[in-house]
């Protein structure tokens, strides 16, 4: 019998994994005040931008904005507990690899702009890539996502490329 990490292409990555890279999926959030002041109250931001009409107007803004990350919530989609993962992880992180656990590996975030309250967000996810590399415990599977979030003109609001360890 053979390793599953000898299953695949020459690189070790699966390939029913492999085939997955480019796959994407878009969605559609409509932001709201609320969703803006609940988010800016939990993470400890008192700036009046995000919680005053007035003061987001006084400082320029059509409206409340939120705060520079927001668009995290946007990220993954509410999918219930039995459709995800084992471990917990987004269910667009599904992908078929011989791993039981997924942890953050880091991520780079550009903002072109904060997200308004009241706009639509068009939120477009992609499997970028999938490598292998050789841990202490077996491979390491390094799943690249990346997630862009525009407003309802088509121009970008900001995009974020995340990268996902993925380990037996």
């Amino acid at each position: 019998m053979s390793s599953p990490i000898c299953d695949g292409n020459e690189d070790g990555i699966p390939v029913e994994a492999s085939a997955l890279i480019g796959r994407m999926s878009t969605r559609r959030y409509a932001v709201t005040a609320r969703d803006i002041k609940r988010f800016a109250q939990a993470i400890g931001e008192a700036n009046p931008i995000h919680f005053d009409e007035a003061a987001a107007q006084a400082a320029g803004f059509e409206t409340i904005v939120a705060p520079p990350l927001f668009c995290q919530v946007m990220t993954y989609e509410d999918h219930p507990l039995d459709r995800l993962p084992a471990d917990g992880s987004p269910e667009e992180l599904a992908v078929p690899l011989p791993a039981e656990r997924t942890v953050g590996g880091g991520s780079e975030y550009q903002l072109h702009r904060l997200v308004r309250a009241g706009e639509e967000v068009t939120v477009t996810t992609s499997l970028q890539d999938i490598t292998v590399k050789k841990g202490k415990t077996g491979p390491l599977y390094l799943v690249v996502v990346r997630t862009e979030f525009a407003g309802s003109d088509g121009k970008p609001i900001a995009a974020e490329t995340a990268t996902y360890v993925k380990r037996p």
